[in-house]
């Protein structure tokens, strides 16, 4: 049998006791819980989310190497967390369940530990204000009243419940409103704390604020020894006086009119007026934040579920007895104290896992938040998602690259647009800065790019701020403010290489002062304000995207020392707050959208404007000016100068128009329904680019090229066209190789939508084309001699010079030419490439074969007229070669043949006797002289001629 040594006992002994004290040194282990409910955002129904489920965090931090095992009261489900010190699963009914934890030592032969917790799940009714759960909004007209009942089409359950409406915190079942706003009932079971809620938004038809019953404030900023500033302009804020004495991080949260809620130093909190928002169940309790982190205290909404927004989380670090920070949460419920606001919780333990001083809430999707912190001594990062199901389990990222942090210190910042991150990495010894891109939408998680070293510390890096463009950093590097001065850093970060980024750094300000964080405007987003410990001013930088190195000293950021002066005995600190962001408000007036069919400009609004009330008339007007910088009195923006600038009115639901000139124009839209007559939308300012002029060649004609350059003239200025030709080319100018074509493209601007199609024909052609085979002749007979010589095709691209001029009677220039007499002509044709090509017309003297016959003859012998006798017009032209003569009932009476045209005359006999006076046929042929057209061979001509006597 093997006995452990004295040694070896004395050394698993001490292990065990290492373990034992890390354990129970500084309070008994408990399991504590949150999302504990089943809602209508968070139920089995929806399928397995970890989101939805309940998380179990341990009150400690237990040593690497100690294993977890969670019993979750019944049967394991997918998705379930069994072996993390962070338990998670997701609870399908309601009820009470024992939750049991086996806790085991990495010390071999240590027994484990067992901690147990009873759960209520819980579940209310489903409750909603509407006629079925999907009427959330309701519209009625100016002074008519509704009264709201929560439990109208739910029952009341038998069991206790409380009941709190937004935004007045009544406590009763039914309400009555008249103003516009969102209006949410919250009923709670006070045993598990579930809840239930139901909201809608209410919209006084005609009324310009959509948030009529919300207390509308300038955005505000509370930090440093009672100091404050209000963003009424937010270029320059004016100074204010605050209730909080904090040397660090401060928050501030809006709502989503950015008129600020409160504020806090983590410990107390303030409303916009800086009256105390206390814990309702103690009102001498503070929330449990250290006051001495940098970046201890943020806040963000806690998204409601079926309810208006009405609760904020307030998440704060607090130091356990090790001196390590953990992550606690607190709810402000904006409904409580008669809706003035109080906190509902206070100070639950969100992680025990050592933090650092830094907490960063971020921006989500749609409906939910992020809460970032990192693991001291670590660069571990852990992601908790926000949204209406709770605060999930964190998800554990150890970015590959990122730097641990030995020191806790300084910021963490992530941009505007949620899109980028920058870690300060405070030394001693050295100072360095962790740069990430950051997924938002999707995870929450960094995504490391590079780190950047600073150099030594002191001086030691702090603050960090993008600038309105993220392409450019700012970095506050702390000194003592003693005898080691403080600087303003900025690097150009358009690049992701490190070495690149360091080599554009430049020092905006050098000063003994001792900086704090750098923050951007709550309002624009474009200047960073700086803090000064101590200091009586607030310094800010403008021009955030202009580098330092610009050679023109105009486009330069730059530093203003005196941006705010506070009064007397009010000065900054370190810390400056934050923005985080209230979830819209989805109600909001209709908009006048614009499209364009071809070249057609069309305007319709894009709902109604008191849904479900229908739009009975719009009245469209068009003006040919800007907007007005100054809006009326009521807030609407209107057109400048509207009496000298109408252009263009119609009634109707949609209005089209085609622009003849291009400029900026303002559009108005007045509606009109059972509740307003002629309701104004704000005036609305479109730049109208038209497409006109524009225009391509018909047709494109050249004699020797191998191709064509075919070009669109007259093109609009703006640059957002976009050209389709039916060859695929996407450019104004293409090149057409033989052998042509139809070409075709159609030209779109896609700022507007606007549309044209133009169309031409290239041609490459040859002197078949020009001068197909044709016999051209004269006739010098005529009493006035012409013919045209036509040359094939028009006259597009060309130039034509003819000769000689002495037989052409017309312009000498143009694609035919007129002559009267024959001879020999030419002509040169000149293509628009300078090519040329040209032929010669022989035209001789040739007239066509003529006949005439007479109409009557007297055969009497009286020697005057006493034959029929056809002749030649021309006898050099024309042989008469037969004559036949036909009675009326069609009897040859006469014919003969002849190669001498005298011979061919009838002396009016038949059978040696004259014939009655009548009318008789004839029938001659005959045919053309070799000279002129033999090639048209006998012709026949009939007619008739009268004998009379």
């Amino acid at each position: 049998m093997y006995l452990p040594t004295s040694r070896m006992i004395k050394k698993y002994l001490f292990l065990f006791l290492v373990w034992l004290v890390s354990f129970r040194a500084f309070s008994d282990p408990k399991i504590v819980f949150r999302n504990n409910c089943i809602t209508q955002c968070a139920n089995c129904e929806k399928g397995v989310n970890p989101d939805m489920a309940t998380v179990f965090e341990l009150t400690e931090h237990f040593p690497t190497g100690t294993t977890f095992s969670w019993d979750f009261g019944e049967p394991a489900a997918p998705g379930d967390k069994k072996s993390s010190a962070t338990g998670v699963h997701q609870y399908c009914m309601p009820g009470t369940y024992t939750v049991k934890v086996t806790i085991q030592s990495p010390v071999a032969n240590t027994p484990p530990v067992i901690l147990t917790e009873k759960v209520i799940i819980g579940k209310l009714p489903y409750i909603y204000l509407g006629k079925d759960t999907s009427e959330v909004k309701k519209t009625i007209c100016l002074g008519q009243e509704l009264v709201l009942n929560a439990f109208q089409k739910v029952g009341r359950p038998s069991y206790p419940i409380e009941v709190l409406w937004y935004p007045k915190g009544q406590t009763t079942d039914t309400i009555k409103v008249r103003e516009s706003g969102c209006y949410s009932v919250k009923i709670t079971e006070p045993q598990s704390g579930c809840s239930a809620e139901a909201k809608m938004q209410i919209d006084i038809c005609g009324e310009r604020d959509p948030n009529q019953v919300l207390l509308k404030a300038p955005p505000a900023w509370y930090f440093g020894s009672s100091a404050g500033v209000k963003f009424e302009n937010p270029d320059n804020p004016t100074p204010t006086t605050g209730r909080i004495n904090v040397p660090n991080g401060v928050a501030v949260m809006t709502d989503q009119t950015n008129s600020i809620i409160y504020y806090t130093d983590g410990q107390k909190v303030f409303d916009r007026n800086n009256n105390p928002i206390t814990y309702t169940k103690d009102p001498a309790a503070l929330i449990n934040g250290d006051i001495s982190n940098s970046q201890g205290v943020t806040t963000m909404p806690k998204t409601s579920c079926k309810g208006c927004q009405s609760e904020y989380y307030i998440f704060t670090l607090k130091k356990n007895a090790a001196n390590e920070n953990q992550i606690y949460y607190s709810i402000v419920d904006m409904k409580l104290n008669k809706g003035k606001g109080g906190l509902s919780v206070i100070n639950q333990l969100l992680s025990p896992v050592p933090s650092t001083e830094r907490l960063v809430a971020s921006q989500g999707g749609s409906g939910f938040y992020w809460l970032i912190s990192q693991d001291a001594n670590s660069n571990t990062i852990r992601t908790f998602k926000v949204s209406d199901a709770g605060i999930s389990a964190p998800t554990i990222t150890s970015p590959s690259g990122s730097t641990s942090l030995t020191s806790s210190a300084g910021y963490t910042k992530i941009s505007t647009d949620w899109s980028k991150m920058a870690v300060v990495i405070p030394g001693p010894p050295t100072n360095k800065l962790d740069l990430f891109d950051y997924d938002a939408s999707s995870n929450g998680k960094p995504t490391y790019l590079t780190t950047l070293d600073l150099g030594a510390s002191p001086p030691t890096i702090y603050g960090v701020e993008y600038s309105q463009d993220k392409k450019v950093l700012y970095v506050s590097m702390q000194g003592d403010g003693k005898t080691i001065n403080s600087q303003i850093l900025q690097f150009n970060i358009s690049k992701n290489n490190a070495d690149t980024i360091l080599a554009s750094k430049r020092v905006l300000l050098d000063t003994l002062a001792k900086i704090g964080a750098l923050q951007i405007d709550p309002v624009y987003n474009t200047i960073i304000f700086v803090a000064i410990e101590g200091s009586s001013t607030l310094g800010k930088i403008t021009q955030t995207n202009d580098l330092i190195s610009n050679a023109d000293s105009l486009k330069r950021a730059k530093y203003e020392p005196n941006a705010v002066t506070f009064p007397t005995n009010v000065t900054s600190q370190l810390g400056l707050p934050p923005s985080i962001p209230s979830p819209p408000n989805p109600s909001s007036p209709p908009t006048i959208k614009q499209s364009c069919e071809g070249t057609t400009f069309s305007y319709k609004v894009d709902k109604k404007l008191c849904d479900p009330m229908n739009n009975d008339k719009i009245v469209w007007k068009i003006y040919k000016t800007t907007l007005s910088p100054f809006p009326t009195n009521t807030g609407l923006t209107v057109p400048l100068n509207p009496e000298g600038t109408l252009y263009y009115s119609y009634e109707g639901d949609v209005m089209k128009h085609k622009f003849k000139d291009a400029g900026k124009y303002v559009i108005t839209a007045a509606i009109s329904n059972v509740c307003v007559k002629d309701f104004l939308l704000d005036a609305q300012e479109f730049d109208i680019q038209i497409m006109e002029p524009l225009s391509l060649k018909e047709e494109y004609n050249s004699i020797c090229k191998d191709n064509a350059q075919v070009k669109l003239d007259k093109l609009p200025p703006q640059k957002t066209l976009t050209f389709e030709w039916n060859s695929k080319d996407k450019t104004p100018e293409i090149v057409v190789p033989k052998p042509g074509g139809a070409y075709e493209v159609v030209v779109t601007d896609t700022a507007t939508g606007c549309s044209v199609t133009k169309k031409t024909q290239v041609n490459f052609l040859t002197n078949e084309y020009f001068f197909p085979k044709k016999d051209y002749f004269i006739c010098m007979d005529e009493v006035t001699p012409q013919a045209i010589l036509q040359i094939a095709g028009n006259s597009r691209d060309f130039t034509f010079a003819w000769s000689p001029n002495s037989a052409i009677v017309s312009a000498l220039n143009l694609n035919y030419a007129k002559i009267n007499r024959n001879g020999t002509y030419q002509v040169e044709i000149k293509d628009a490439d300078g090519c040329i090509t040209s032929s010669t017309y022989e035209v001789p003297d040739k007239c066509e074969p003529l006949v005439f016959a007479p109409s009557i003859f007297t055969p009497n012998g009286d020697g005057k007229n006493d034959t029929f006798n056809p002749i030649p017009k021309n006898p050099a032209r024309t042989q008469i070669v037969n004559v036949q003569i036909f009675n009326r009932w069609g009897e040859m009476l006469f014919s003969k043949q002849s190669s001498n045209s005298a011979e061919l005359s009838w002396d009016g006999k038949f059978n040696g006797q004259l014939v009655p006076p009548d009318t008789y046929a004839w029938v001659i042929q005959y045919q053309s002289t070799p000279e002129n057209f033999p090639e048209k061979g006998v012709m026949t001509l009939r007619g008739a001629v009268v004998v009379a006597y």
